[in-house]
């Protein structure tokens, strides 16, 4: 019968060893890399890295500066309102302590007296500095250190200026700790008027 040849010759070949199965030269993607390949892959990493870092911290400060003079607008605002809605002055005092502070007199309904300008901790200890236009040299008894006050209508008491060339204005600034980012807020008129600039012009930027 043909049938049990048939039989023999798939069993033979299934039986039959491959030649290159033992072999592992002969098999492809078992090969790692070369020295020379990791040396040239670490050298293209290290200068992609060199490029971008720069570029990414200088990022990563101006959002820094950025969140903390929003809060110190934020701040303002707060002030400016509350002195509206209770029909009383609020004093505003900006603190340039690391991390900086706002404190407001008479405490705030919500949010006590003092706050952290700091976003709840994402702005770490000695990355930013707080500075105000009103400083030891333009205070006065009916302006605090680094103050502002709102009388009943939401109106400035009384604004401080340290150039005689730019109109009273009470100006925080917010900068990084090597000066590379600056951003400030600042109130340019006895009714309030508000606004945030860039920069050190000191006329329409920071001073």
């Amino acid at each position: 019968m043909k049938t049990p040849i048939l039989l023999k010759v798939l069993q033979s070949s299934a039986t039959k060893a491959n030649p290159n199965y033992k072999n592992p030269a002969s098999r492809k993607g078992d090969g790692g890399f070369t020295l020379l390949e990791v040396l040239v892959i670490a050298l293209i990493i290290g200068i992609f890295s060199s490029i971008a870092a720069p570029s990414w911290l200088g990022f990563i400060n101006k959002q820094r500066v950025r969140t903390v003079n929003d809060r110190v607008f934020q701040s303002l605002r707060l002030a400016q309102s509350e002195a509206k809605r209770t029909k009383s002055s609020v004093t505003v005092t900006f603190n340039p302590t690391d991390p900086p502070t706002v404190t407001f007199i008479p405490p705030l309904a919500t949010g006590g007296s003092t706050q952290t300008l700091n976003a709840g901790g994402e702005i770490k200890p000695g990355t930013i500095t707080l500075l105000t236009n009103a400083t030891g040299s333009v205070v006065d008894a009916d302006l605090p250190l680094n103050s502002i006050i709102f009388d009943y209508q939401g109106n400035v008491k009384k604004l401080p200026s340290t150039n005689p060339a730019i109109p009273g204005r009470f100006v925080v600034s917010v900068s990084t700790v090597n000066g590379a980012a600056k951003q400030c807020a600042i109130v340019e008129t006895i009714i309030g008027g508000m606004r945030t600039a860039e920069g050190n012009d000191p006329v329409t930027g920071c001073p």
